[in-house]
């Protein structure tokens, strides 16, 4: 947030936001854009190993 915005929307201590608009409950600053990282989940996978051994003579 620019110092300009925080001339228009002192902090008055107490940060909460509204959970229908998302202005704060305390100063009343409109809500901030969400961020623009986004994280990729990624699930781990196990190589099951097959039930005959390679090395092995048959």
């Amino acid at each position: 947030m620019s110092g300009n915005d925080e001339q228009y929307y002192p902090c008055v201590g107490i940060c909460m936001s509204d959970p229908d608009s998302g202005y704060c409950l305390g100063c009343g600053r409109p809500p901030e854009s969400p961020p623009e990282i986004v994280a990729e989940l990624v699930q781990p996978t196990v190589k099951i190993p097959s039930p005959q051994d390679p090395d092995s003579a048959e």
